[in-house]
């Protein structure tokens, strides 16, 4: 059936349909506007008939690679790439075709390659606004927003008023504390094309953390009646309301995205994350629930299966945490965080050999996963190999030297070896990076009493202090409380006191 109100709502692309015959400049325009619109489907269909007729058109493939998304496939991503290299062997001084390689490496999450690339083809063009644009957006994967702000500047010189690269210094300068000037950026590339779904998206993200909820959904509403559903839109609302505290809200940006029946990739990544909110929520059956419809709904997604590992682990379930992180492992062979996780549940069932061997298979898939070496401390602590559980502590602190977990782990190694004074010094560094984190409040606690014990009297009030904050901690976790209690009744510290500790608003009348 007919639909002529469909083009009252973009008459702008339905002048371009229109024009769109068979000139092959009036098809990549609108591929363009498709591409504007994150109407990447359409745009692909376009693109790829365009790339038949001209394999060699530069443009054609930049757009192209911005159909390429996170659900595309590494497959797809490899089959680009054999494209690309090939046409860069045919045509060496083309820069085009580097830039556009060093962007698909980047989407292939390879920003080294991405970069070096880039520098490849601005050698051959230092003139090409794409490219330069390009540069920038590899410093903001590398979260380098300064230098990306300098490489965009001078792609803007170029080019001042592409939106694309207006939004993207609007994203440098937002992480850079800049927002009345990223929001001036917005507006400019709105005001260059007012189509431009990501720089409404994007001015309506800007503007609901600040709090300004009325006019943020009015941006995102307006992104949204140019491409209802792009299913990134929900999942970034989802974020910020759940980063604000409206879980309920994010809730209904999912419900509202699987209504819309997504493919399944999408729709089992939204049922993970609503089984994530009801977690966050305290109701474990609901997250379970949606965890397990997640894995029917995709059997080749990890995500829902590392999740109810986690579940698990945390329940003390270690048969079913270990048959969970498997089963994620093997979809996602690859997973360093993964092999972390089935690490520390083989050291929970005494396996300590099967432990190493996937400590250390996580640091061969990522030399940068500090937790596999923690996890690898605590494998020689219970095979009292002491050199090299400090040893393994000290590479995690070269990786991350501003991580509790690390200072707690550092000051396990030093107590085990009796440096208590040492280990009282890392649980209070643990404590200092991180509050509210209950081991490290518990390991301060029992050393400053085996300082007491052996002769440290005048730490009675260092050791009261640690085992309240303990205290708290669990308070506000709803952790069992017995523990400090009873190690506080041991200092000294009456009930009365210790109720007065957890009375609610306790702790902002203490700090007025």
């Amino acid at each position: 059936m007919a639909r002529p109100w469909l083009k009252l709502l973009d008459p702008g692309l339905t002048a371009l349909k229109t024009a769109a015959r068979t000139s092959f400049d009036d098809r990549l325009a609108l591929a363009r506007a498709y591409n504007g619109r994150a109407r990447h489907e359409e745009a692909r269909e376009v693109l790829d008939q365009l790339l038949a007729e001209d394999r060699s058109n530069a443009e054609a493939w930049f757009e192209r690679l911005l159909c390429f998304n996170d659900h595309s496939g590494e497959e797809e991503g490899l089959e680009l790439m054999g494209q690309l290299d090939s046409l860069r062997d045919e045509q060496p001084t083309a820069g085009g075709h580097l830039r556009n390689l060093g962007y698909l490496r980047l989407l292939m999450q390879d920003p080294d390659g991405a970069e070096h690339a880039l520098h490849q083809a601005l050698a051959l063009n230092g003139q090409d606004p794409k490219a330069l644009e390009l540069a920038g957006l590899v410093q903001l994967h590398l979260n380098q927003p300064s230098d990306a702000k300098a490489w965009l500047l001078k792609a803007l010189t170029l080019n001042p008023k592409d939106p694309r690269t207006l939004r993207l210094l609007a994203i440098a300068m937002e992480q850079l504390g800049d927002l009345s000037g990223a929001e001036a950026q917005l507006m400019a590339a709105l005001q260059s094309e007012e189509t431009y779904y990501w720089g409404w998206h994007a001015l309506g993200e800007l503007l609901l953390k600040r709090g300004e909820l009325a006019e943020g959904l009015r941006c995102i509403q307006r992104a949204r009646s140019l491409h209802v559903s792009d299913p990134t839109s929900y999942f970034i609302l989802a974020e910020i309301f759940s980063e604000q505290g409206h879980l309920e809200l994010a809730q209904g940006q999912l419900h509202t995205l699987m209504l819309l029946a997504p493919p399944a990739p999408v729709l089992a990544e939204a049922q993970a994350l609503l089984g994530e909110l009801k977690r966050d929520m305290g109701d474990r059956d609901g997250a379970v629930s949606y965890f397990s419809l997640a894995a029917e709904t995709d059997p080749d997604a990890s995500n829902p299966w590392a999740a109810l590992g986690d579940m698990a682990r945390e329940e003390c379930r270690w048969d079913d945490a270990l048959r969970c992180y498997r089963e994620a492992l093997m979809r996602e062979p690859d997973a360093a965080d993964l092999q972390v996780q089935l690490g520390y549940v083989l050291v929970e069932t005494h396996q300590g050999t099967a432990a190493e061997q996937a400590f250390l298979q996580a640091l061969e898939l990522d030399p940068g996963e500090y937790s596999a070496y923690l996890g690898l401390s605590e494998v020689y602590r219970f095979a009292n190999r002491r050199e090299d559980q400090i040893s393994m502590v000290e590479q995690a602190m070269t990786l991350a030297p501003q991580d509790a977990d690390v200072w707690n782990a550092r000051g396990v190694a030093l107590e085990v070896t009796n440096r208590w004074r040492e280990a009282t010094e890392a649980y209070e560094k643990a404590l200092a990076l991180e509050p509210h984190h209950r081991k490290a409040a518990n390991n301060l606690g029992f050393v400053l009493e085996k300082r007491m014990n052996g002769g440290e009297s005048d730490l009675r009030g260092r050791a009261t202090e640690a085992w309240k904050q303990r205290l708290l901690i669990c308070r506000d976790e709803d952790q069992s409380l017995k523990m400090a209690t009873e190690h506080l009744a041991n200092l000294g510290i009456d009930d009365d006191t210790i109720r007065e500790w957890l009375r609610p608003g306790f702790l902002a009348e203490s700090e007025a």
